[in-house]
Parts: structure tokens; sequence; C-alpha cells
């Protein structure tokens, strides 16, 4: 069979080379309104096909003819549609646009994997997102600016560290165990995401994409828009098209940027620490409400809290003879959050060359960002280059590749581990602590007493931690047309990953301070080829019946190779190598691999362009599963009707566009594990008698089978008056065949077994709405939104379980997937101090023992109930001023470590954030915050309470940008400049909260535990384009 296969490539490849001729012809041109304005996103199409492209950013198309001669449609909302006729001889155009008063429906070309489709024509849910919304946003990854911009999408990074992972999902959570992130391809390439780093959420490879190169991103939602993705479709699909050259002569585009970053967080809003007065009272308190004399507490502060230059206590206290304390001469104060955050500066360079002829086009472009984080240490550098080159030797022919090499490096802060975190750190370590010692070191005479880290001195040089990725993408393809209308095509491409992570911690202070420093290296290589032929046909019989047809292979192997060793006992700071420890505690290296191999067919039909129908059809086998259900069938089919084409709606001066979609299908999942249906033995450092061995470490399924997506959906599209159009949608997904570490009997050796065991549903409402409030050539002004309506439910599941660490969740039958499960808090006694509980979730009574309250559902979710994005966009000759907005209401934050920071004294002596002001002092008081103690056993600070729950409901300005574009006339008179644009930009500038005094950040993971992250950034910044 493979022989066979081999065969047939090579046969196609000598056709491929065989047939040049030189019919096919380019068109290439500008589109601009009556006043010389480039039309930006203006459709370009040649009639009766769906070959069509749009225009860029100064307005500029390239078309490839596969004919002799033909009729170009040019079109853009609001304007009049045009159609010239093109020929070899007619092939250079310029066309300008004029205003209509009632202007046709837009027509766009939309990218839907495998191929294109015009808007007009889809019966399934896709999205789209112009390149203006990526294009110099200034952001590590353009992920982040999907969110607010797509209904249905959600993009969380809920870490600020520049070049993290942003996770996305689209229409709610898919999955429990499996991952529950849509598949990305970029150029018809399914790559790889998702976090690298071993122990945070720090990396992310889609950082190597530069968002200037992008053209187009499409969104495909349900299942007749991602079927024939099969098994890796059921989460959603995102496709990126990146930028092509155009005939012509070449164009240079410099784009440069230069911002500032900031906290999110408004200062008046942040958790701060305490000041050197306020620990010291605190800490006073603490012994007193603990039995201790005044004298006795004050000994133990001197001893704890020496200024090491003076040799005297940090701060002078004395006993005022009454039972109290007065409090003196203070030696030292740090303020450990402001010490380690500063004013992190953004600022990137881009290149891009572009241009050709009827037989070659090209684009090439170099760029380098930068990002600081507003905490030291921690920022991002990215090289990026890319070669996208097409070739056209002839009519029948069509060879293109597509070359991306990027390097990303990154140094930051771990925010896994709470000791390494300095976030964490800064808001435990007591105001009374130095930074430096009497010699100028970082001080680490604290580490007596308790284990954190230096903040800044860990983010100065004292620890390491940095992420190195060198990416390598390339894609080679060439189409080649057997028969009239009947094309072949071959795609071969590669996706290399080299990924290097280093993490050391000094032998002074913090993880290291007791066994002579740390560190550990790991080197990962991922290789991913993947081979595609498909054929394609379409045609057209008896005037009005029309469809395409898509058949296709597809091979996929990735292969990853991971080298760890972790090592401590170094002779000296300075050396850090794992070679120079004296004490390799342990090594490991692993090679893991898995492949798909996918047959897929598509069919679209429509009758007069007015009746639609599709459906498409993809068989899947994984070695990810086991030989019983090696194999999985995933199809869809999908149903439209444009009822403003019939005789009913004729001549209606009110609705201008209706179109009626409804599809239904069934993806897959096959997001896990590459070996958890095996029974896999590990001889990863395990010693017998001094001989090498191996012991069990997973019991095997053969049995596992695929999680599976049946969903459907139904769409209504229209435009009213020429003005306003928008999109309702209503979906409903069963994600089924759930894979759960399900527990076994401990006789067993084992605790779980990986099973199918439950499913999911989501299901809600999308609404997408656009109004152009003036359109006129020389002023515009329009608004738009999307808001989803979102409900997630278990609907299957054998056995509750707890769902995460901090004993803050439970899933269960019947309940959303992301609810709270925990005691819940009932404020304080006034007259004790002491913390209180509801006993039930009646909530009727109290107690002041936490052993008499039982733990419950609360009823709140960190997955809102509905969530969004509006934005608003006005111009004015060469100025505009666009504006976006997103939010999400009821979405519950948990602070998985406010029980640590803001507890009652159990952990002696840390210090405590400002919130502690507000305690609980003498009988009458009023506060939800209990009396302190050290070494308290109240249980007030519990994990798994409603105290440490918080309302996520915001409105964000996501987005501010004003710019103005130079006019013709003035570039004509400078001379030299094809464009020339100028904006100045805000990311994150304002934040309303329902809870008036959120602290947090409200834009945070899916899961809503936040663990003192590195804080999301306020970004402004100026840009300047010049185009040549």
């Amino acid at each position: 069979m493979k022989e066979a296969f081999r065969k047939l490539q090579l046969l196609a490849l000598c056709l491929l080379l065989s047939h040049w001729a030189l019919a096919q012809f380019t068109v290439s041109g500008k589109v601009t309104d009556t006043n010389g304005e480039p039309l930006i996103g203006a459709t370009v199409l040649l009639k009766g096909t769906t070959i069509g492209t749009v225009t860029d950013l100064d307005g500029m198309f390239t078309l490839d003819v596969p004919q002799d001669r033909g009729t170009v449609v040019i079109s853009y909302t609001g304007y009049e549609t045009k159609e010239i006729e093109v020929s070899p001889q007619n092939r250079e155009l310029n066309v300008v646009l004029e205003f209509a008063s009632e202007a046709l429906s837009e027509v766009v070309v939309v990218d839907v994997g495998y191929g294109t489709a015009r808007k007009e024509a889809l019966t399934g849910a896709v999205a789209q997102v112009r390149p203006e919304k990526l294009e110099q946003v200034p952001l590590s990854s353009f992920e982040q600016a999907l969110q607010g911009n797509v209904a249905g999408l959600q993009a969380a990074m809920g870490n600020g560290q520049p070049g993290a992972n942003v996770s996305v999902r689209i229409r709610g959570q898919g999955s429990i165990s499996a991952s529950s992130e849509p598949l990305y391809v970029i150029d018809g390439v399914p790559v790889i995401s998702g976090n690298l780093t071993v122990d945070a959420e720090t990396s992310n490879p889609l950082a190597s994409l530069n968002p200037n190169d992008i053209e187009s991103v499409s969104v495909l939602k349900d299942a007749a828009a991602t079927a024939i993705y099969g098994s890796r479709g059921a989460n959603g699909v995102i496709l990126i098209t990146t930028k092509s050259g155009k005939s012509g002569r070449p164009k240079i585009d410099v784009r440069t940027m230069y911002g500032f970053n900031d906290w999110a967080i408004p200062k008046s809003k942040r958790l701060r620490g305490l000041t050197a007065l306020e620990y010291a009272d605190l800490y006073i308190e603490g012994y007193v409400n603990r039995g201790r004399t005044v004298e006795e507490a004050i000994q133990l502060f001197n001893k704890d809290f020496p200024d090491p230059i003076t040799g005297l206590p940090a701060v002078d206290i004395m006993p005022d003879g009454q039972g109290g304390w007065t409090l003196g001469e203070v030696r030292v104060d740090t303020r450990w959050v402001d010490e380690i955050s500063r004013i992190g500066a953004t600022q990137s360079v881009d290149l891009s060359v572009s241009g050709g002829n009827d037989l070659m086009r090209y684009y090439a472009s170099g760029s380098y960002f930068y990002q600081q984080a507003p905490i030291i240490y921690s920022d991002m550098d990215r090289y990026s280059s890319r070669l996208n080159v097409d070739v056209t030797p002839s009519d029948k022919v069509t060879i293109t590749n597509h070359f991306n090499l990027s390097r990303t490096q990154q140094h930051g802060m771990n925010d896994a581990t709470r000791w390494a975190n300095p976030m964490y750190n800064s808001y435990l370590l007591p105001p009374t602590v130095p930074i430096y010692d009497a010699e100028g070191n970082f001080y680490a005479g604290h580490r007596t007493i308790m284990g954190a880290n230096n903040p800044v001195g860990s983010l100065s040089g004292d620890d390491e931690q940095t992420w190195d990725q060198v990416r390598v993408m390339d894609n080679l393809s060439a189409s080649y047309e057997l028969l009239d209308n009947l094309v072949f095509k071959s795609a071969w491409s590669f996706d290399i990953i080299n990924y290097h992570e280093f993490y050391y911690r000094n032998p002074r202070y913090g993880d290291g301070r007791n066994v002579g420093g740390l560190a550990s290296e790991t080197e990962r290589d991922i290789l991913t080829w993947i081979g595609t032929q498909t054929l394609t046909y379409e045609n057209t019989f008896g005037d009005k019946h029309n469809y395409d047809l898509l058949a296709g292979y597809e091979a996929t192997k990735t292969s990853m190779r991971t080298v760890y060793a972790f090592a401590q006992n170094f002779p000296s700071p300075q050396l850090r190598l794992l070679a120079s420890a004296s004490s390799p505690q342990e090594t490991f290296s692993s090679l893991s691999e898995y492949a798909f191999e996918s047959m897929f067919f598509r069919a679209n039909y429509n009758y007069d362009y007015k009746y639609y129908l599709s459906a498409s059809v993809r068989r899947d086998g994984s070695s990810r599963f086991g030989i019983n259900n090696r194999y999985g069938t995933f199809w869809s089919v999908g149903f439209s009707w444009r009822l403003d084409q019939e005789d009913f709606l004729a001549g209606n001066d009110l609705i201008n566009a209706l179109k009626l979609r409804a599809s239904y299908g069934v993806s897959g999942n096959a997001g896990i594990g590459n070996y958890v249906h095996l029974r896999t033995i590990s001889y990863s450092g395990i010693d017998y008698l001094g001989q090498p061995g191996g012991a069990p470490t997973q019991i095997g399924n053969s049995d596992l089978t695929w999680e599976k997506s049946k969903s459907y959906n139904i769409g209504l599209d229209f435009t009213i008056l020429n003005s306003l159009s928008g999109t309702v949608e209503y979906f409903n997904r069963l994600s089924d065949d759930l894979l759960l570490n399900v527990p076994v009997s401990r006789t067993t050796g084992f605790r779980s077994i990986t099973k199918n065991f439950g499913a999911m549903r989501n299901k809600g409402v999308e609404l997408t709405l656009d109004y152009s409030i003036v359109d006129r050539p020389d002023l515009r002004w329009s608004v738009g939104g999307n808001i989803t309506f979102l409900k997630n439910r278990i609907t299957r599941l054998d056995k509750p379980f707890t769902a995460d660490t901090h004993d803050s969740k439970r899933r269960e039958e019947g309940r959303d997937y992301e609810s709270y499960y925990l005691f819940d808090w009932a404020g304080v006694d006034p007259e004790t101090g002491a913390p209180l509980w509801y006993t039930d979730s009646t909530r009727t009574e109290t107690t002041s023992n936490i052993a008499e309250a039982q733990r419950f559902f609360t009823g709140q979710t960190a997955t809102p109930s509905f969530f969004g994005g509006f934005n608003t966009s006005f111009s004015w000759k060469g100025l505009s001023i666009d504006a976006q907005f997103t939010t999400s209401w009821d979405n519950w934050i948990y602070d998985a470590t406010a029980w640590v920071i803001q507890g009652d004294g159990r952990f002696t002596p840390r210090s405590q954030t400002n919130l502690v002001l507000k305690r609980w002092r003498k009988p009458g008081d009023v506060t939800d915050v209990p009396k302190f103690a050290w070494g308290n056993t109240s249980g007030s600070n519990q994990r798994g309470s409603t105290r440490w729950l918080h309302d996520g409901t915001h409105i964000r300005l996501r987005n501010l940008t004003v710019a103005w574009r130079l006019p013709d006339t003035l570039l004509d008179q400078i001379g030299g400049f094809r464009s020339a644009r100028i904006y100045l930009r805000g990311i994150n500038l304002w934040t309303w909260t329902r809870e008036k005094d959120l602290y947090l950040d409200p834009e945070t993971n899916f899961s809503g535990i936040v663990n003192s992250p590195v804080p999301n950034m306020k970004t402004i910044s100026f840009g300047l384009d010049l185009g040549f």
C-alpha cells in the first residue's frame, strides 16, 4: 500500500513538471474611494468561481485568473459594486468605488479548511477577524487580540509573563481530562500549540508567529465547519492565512512601535504589603493575643528583625506601661511589591517586502519584538522571519512555499511554586526584612525564620529562569489541473521546535537554601511532518445547479524527545552548569510519538444560489488509541436558505440580506496522552540491588475510544436598510465518552485507570451586530458588538470527584464544569472576633468551629453567564478613532494564595496584605477580618472557603487607537512614500468591576483559580507605519 502510494505521488509530480503553458495571467490593482483613500478589505472575486481575495491596508490586490479572460467583481460595504472585464491586455486596474445609499450585500471569501468559500455559501458557523485587528497590537501573541472580536470565543491569559501560554475556548469547555483547546491551522497546516514549559504556563509556541504576517483569521465553530478536521475539530478550528505577494513593483513596508507597560489593575485597587509600622503593630498584637506579654513579644521581634547596618531593631517598640505598646524609630521599611515593580517597555520593528509578476509573487518579512512585564526580570524577545513564494508557471500549475523561522527568548519568574514565586513572596516577606545586608549582598538573614526568598535578589540575578524556543515551519505545495475544473494538490510540511528551559535557585535563601543551590535543565525537540493530497472538482449543470467536491488523504507524525536533568549543591553561585554540582539528583529522557492517518470528503451543492447543501465525512486513525478503537468516523451535514433571493422578498427595501442556516455533525477529540491505552513500564532511575530495573507505571486500556462531540447549530444572517447587519445563532454541543482517570482498587498497585466515563453539554446563543451610523466617502461612524450566553452542564458522571488541589471545586453530574464546592464564609463574630461559617447550604445557622460546617455547591462558577465585546469606529478623512470593550459577567475568581497572605496568624511570622488592617480588635468591631493571633488554629484561613471567592464581572476598555493616515496629496509633495500612518494606542486602559474593591485582575484563566501570577499589563504605545 505504501509503495503504491509513493508511486502515485511520483506520477503526480511528473505530471506537474510536464505541463507548462502560459495561458494563466494575474490581475492586480488598487481600490479607492472617490477621495482617493484606499478601501481596506474590499472583496475582489472572479465572477462565477470561488477564486477571490481582499485588498490590503493600502487597497492593493492581486488575483490569479486561470483562463484566457474573465470578469472581476469588486465590492465593499456601503459602496456600489463594480464588474470589470479582464484579460492579458487589461490586467492593471485602478478601481474607484462610489458611495451608495443602498449598497448590495458584501461578497466575502472565507477560508473554510482545505479551500475557500463565499460567505453567502456557508452553511456552518464561521467568523472572520480582519487583519487590522491584529497588526501592530502590542501583544506577544495574536490569540490575545481575538478576545472580544469573535462571538463564542474566549481567550484567557492568566499570566502576564510576555510570551506566556494563551488558552482559547470556543463555545465552552469541551472535555474534562482531554484538551479543550481549538486546533490551529497556519496556511493549511495543523500546528503544535499549548504550553511547553515543565512547571508553569509561561511558554507559548504560537508566540513565535508575527501578527503582522497574518492576512486573515477564520474561526470555525460548529460541526458543519469543523468536521472536515475530524478528531481534532471538536473544540473548534482557528485558520490563519499569512500574507502573500501581489504582482507589481516591489512594495516596502516599515512598521515601528514603542510603548510602556504597567499593571492593568489600578494602584488604588492593588493589594500592598504592610509598612514597617503596620507590621510591627501586627506582630506584637499577634503574640499578645496568644497569651504572651508585650515585653516577650518585643524581645521576639528584636531577635527576628535586626537592622544589618546598625544591629538595632528594624523598628523601635516600647511598652506603654498599661498593657499596650508604642512604636518609635523605623530603620528598615521595605515595600517589596514596589521594589519588584517597574514601568516596562514594549517595542517592535517590522520590515516587509512584497511584489512579483505573472510568473512569481513573493512576500518576505523580518521582525523584532521585545516586551517587558511590569515586574523586573520578566521579559521576552522574538526574532521572526518569513518568506512566502507563489509560482504559477502555467494555467494548470501552481507551486507555493511558505517558510517561517523564529526564535523566542524569555526571562521570568515561576508562578507555579509558591516559594519560588517572587510575587507571592513580596506579600509574605515582612517589610522589616531589608533588601541588602551590611556587605551589600542581597539579604538572606530571614531564612532562619521563614523559607521565603528575597524577591529583589531573586529577580536581579541570584536566581535564574529562562525559556528559549527556536521554531522552523515550512509548507511546500503544488497543484495541477488534471482536467477542466479537476485539480490535484500535493502539500508537504514540517514543523520543528527546539525548546530549552533552565531553572536555578541560589544557596542562600529560597528553595535552594538547604541544599547548596539547585538547578534543572530541560531540552525538548519536537518534529511534525504532514503530507496532504487532495482532489477538488467544481462544475455547473442546467444553469442553476452548482456543486464542488473535495476528496483527500492526510498523514501526520509527531515525535518529541525530552531530556531533563536536576542537580544540587553547587560550588559557587556563579557556577551554574549542572556538571559542576556535587549531587546529581535526577536524570530523565523520553521519546514520545504519535501518528494520524486520515481520509476525508466534502460536497457542496446549491440551486440557483438560493438553497445550499453541504456534507463532509472524515475517517481518522490515531496511534493514541488501542487496537479495538484505532479508527473513528466523523461527519456533518448543513443547509442554508437565502430568503432574500426569493420572490416574496424581491424589491424589499427593508431587508437587504437574509439567510437561514442549520447544521448537525459529529467531530472528535484526540487531545490525550500518546500512550494512555498501553500498559507502560518505566526504567527511569530505578535501581534494584545495584542493577538497572523497571517498574509498571500505568494500567493499559485497549478499549479506550475517541471523545465525541455531537453538535447542532441554527443561525440567521441578515442585513437591514443596508446599515444594520448581524448574526444570531443557537448552538448545542454534547461531548460524550469523556476521558477520566477512574479510581481502582489499591491492590492493583495503581490509583486509577483512564476510561471513557462521562458526558458534558454546552449550549447557548450568540448575537453579533454591526451598525453603520454614517457611511460617506469622507466620514464614517460605525458601532458593533457580540455577546454569547453560555450554559455548561456535566450530563453524565458515574462518580463525583474533587477537581483541584485547592479544595475549591467538585465535578458532579448536573453541575457546571467549573462549579465551586466550598465552606461558606459567614463573617466575624463582633463580640469575640472569631470566624463564622454557615453550617450547611440552607445558610440559616452559623458556627465558629469549621469542623461543624459542611462544604456545598455555592451556586457560583468560573464559567461566565455571558461574555462578549463591543466596539466603535469613527473616521474623518485620514483621522480615525477606534475603541473596543470586552466584558464578562458572573465568572467567579478564587484567590488560591489568600489563605496564607490574608490569614489570621497561623503562619508565624509571615507578613500579610493591607486587608489585615481591617481586622477585629475589640468587642463590637464589625468587620469581615477575624482576630489576629500567631499560630492561630481557628481555621479562618482554611483553604476551600468562600472568603477567598470574588466576583469577576467586569467591562474593560481593551483597545483605544487614534490614528492619522497622511493623504496621498501630501505624500506626493513629500515624495518617496506610498503611504504613511501614525497612531497612539492604549491596551487595558480602564476596567469597571461589579465587586467595587476587587484587588484581582478580572481577566484570569478559565479555571478561575489564581496563584499570584505576573500581573496583566496596561500598555500605551506609539507607532509609525511607512510604505514605499
